[in-house]
């Protein structure tokens, strides 16, 4: 039980904090060289649907990852616009 509680916790936490480094190096490098645009929107859209998932079930931990998660997916891509050449 408190393998799960604690995967419950933690799994959201990373989700979303997995591309702060990336959105970082993005913003002091202002180089999108190396992004992929399609990866950036899949992982967006999935983690539009992890919060849209977590608002239907009611787990408010799945709905501040997906909106955290979404903020800064939707920043890199805004970086990618911005920077590429």
């Amino acid at each position: 039980m408190f393998l799960s509680s604690l995967a419950a916790v933690l799994a959201p936490l990373f989700t979303c904090i997995q591309l702060m480094p990336q959105l970082y190096k993005t913003y002091v490098t202002k180089s999108v060289e190396d992004l992929s645009l399609e990866s950036l929107v899949v992982i967006t859209i999935g983690n539009l649907l992890w919060l849209v998932h977590g608002y239907y079930i009611r787990d408010m931990s799945l709905v501040f990852a997906g909106i955290v998660a979404t903020i800064i997916n939707l920043s890199l891509l805004t970086l990618y616009r911005i920077y590429r050449r």
